[in-house]
């Protein structure tokens, strides 16, 4: 999230997004020739989805350039909450 002059923060992907510290989603893999990943010194997040599942779907959009946050929004079209159902032990 980027921090202007008046103290508000502004997060640097689209609406409606889950935003994580990328760190939280260390399975995410840069896409083939670091497709969509231009930056300075990494990926400032303006072209699009540019991280997949290991099954290679493009899933989140990753922010990391040295100029503004760091930062990583899931897809909402292709990105879901998903709880687990409670596991019972048999007796």
């Amino acid at each position: 999230m980027a921090v202007q002059d008046k103290g508000f923060v502004i997060s640097a992907g689209a609406r409606n997004t889950i935003v994580l510290h990328p760190a939280d989603a260390p399975v995410l893999q840069p896409l083939p020739g670091w497709e969509n990943s231009t930056g300075c010194c990494g990926p400032d997040g303006t072209e699009g989805p540019n991280r997949a599942c290991p099954c290679g779907a493009r899933i989140a959009t990753l922010a990391a350039d040295c100029s503004g946050p760091y930062e990583l929004h899931l897809d909402p079209a292709r990105t879901y909450d998903f709880t687990p159902a409670a596991t019972t032990r048999p007796a």
